[in-house]
């Protein structure tokens, strides 16, 4: 009999779905029994033929593994619910290790963020205690994990971010429209950076053959440079309200290069989403990783609030795109893309 497997994500965000549908597909091949136990609100988002259960709805039953994939404040309870479980072995995916709180002040976050920070570090730190496997996505994560005091388990792992491969040929454009700011609205992403250059470009009427994507679930406020970017025809806005894995898609496959000249990161979702459609990549400098490679994937840049060095970048990825494409093409297969770690998630199960 198949041993069941849960995949749990308890906090309604459809840039979630992609490291579900991954996970629930590497367990499978591995000969699990995989369901998704997620939010409600998922169900729309979520291929017809998963097997699922929803939170507050349905109760899990006995099962081998439960696998949380990303920071709840209902994680806790769960965990314990599967704990009684005997033989249950509990792994959490932590991408987000705490820096120090100096860095996120630096970045923009208010007294408000700061204080919900405190609180998901402290359920975090919990969280990391009472799992059995806790899975480490990148090396910056490492180096946060391994630099806290607060994270007591020992029993970790490196393994990046995994994600099936969605790049069928459905997305694909005769040509790249945009320079695109995807994903939340967030100071550390540096949103009103991107906001600044292409309001500038607009106004000197650079990039004639470009056109600016946001595209987020976040609410962007509407003012009047908003306002007159948008009737300018150049900035496309889609916010508001979630997007479905087709849609995002989409986006990435319809795009030039993307924003990710974050003020500071651990590991990006967007990078990895981008590389799956071709789609290189504006980073800061500072925030390079063993992801990428300056001039493969991705132009870095010391300060993405110069409008010339971003400028730059971008013409450098117009003129060198082709070979830039297959590079990233190349770094999702080879990186990303969950079949590559089956053997290690297996040896990590045992």
């Amino acid at each position: 009999m198949q041993k069941r497997v849960y995949i749990v994500s308890l906090n309604f965000n459809p840039g979630h779905v992609s490291h579900m549908i991954a996970s629930y597909q590497q367990f499978a091949e591995l000969g699990y029994l995989p369901y998704l136990y997620v939010d409600k609100l998922f169900d729309r988002f979520l291929p017809v033929e998963t097997r699922r259960i929803f939170f507050r709805k349905h109760q899990p039953k006995q099962c081998a593994v439960a696998m949380f994939l990303f920071p709840s404040f209902h994680n806790l309870k769960e965990i314990l619910r599967f704990k009684r479980m005997k033989g249950c072995k509990i792994i959490y995916v932590f991408h987000e290790p705490l820096d120090k709180y100096s860095s996120y002040r630096k970045a923009g976050f208010s007294r408000m963020k700061m204080l919900k920070l405190r609180i998901i570090n402290y359920i975090n730190c919990l969280t990391v205690k009472w799992s059995d496997q806790v899975l480490l996505p990148s090396q910056r994560a490492v180096k946060y994990y391994e630099a806290n005091p607060l994270y007591t388990n020992v029993h970790w792992h490196y393994l990046p971010l995994l994600y099936d491969d969605e790049n069928d040929g459905t997305y694909m454009v005769d040509q790249r429209l945009y320079f695109s700011y995807i994903g939340t609205v967030a100071s550390d992403h540096s949103f009103n950076a991107f906001l600044q250059f292409v309001r500038r470009a607009i106004r000197l009427d650079d990039l004639k053959d470009i056109k600016f994507l946001i595209a987020t679930k976040s609410s962007v406020p509407m003012d009047d440079y908003m306002q007159e970017m948008i009737r300018s025809g150049r900035l496309v806005l889609v916010e508001g309200k979630p997007l479905s894995n087709a849609q995002i898609n989409q986006y990435y496959a319809s795009s030039l290069a993307v924003w990710n000249a974050y003020e500071r990161t651990t590991q990006s979702g967007v990078l990895a989403n981008a590389f799956m459609f071709g789609t290189p990549a504006i980073v800061m400098k500072k925030n390079l990783s063993e992801f990428v490679e300056d001039g493969n994937e991705v132009i870095a840049i010391e300060d993405n609030r110069s409008y010339d060095e971003i400028l730059h970048a971008i013409q450098l990825i117009r003129d060198r795109f082709e070979d830039f494409s297959v590079t990233c093409r190349t770094r999702f297969l080879n990186t990303f893309y969950y079949r590559n770690y089956n053997q290690e998630m297996e040896r990590i199960l045992c």
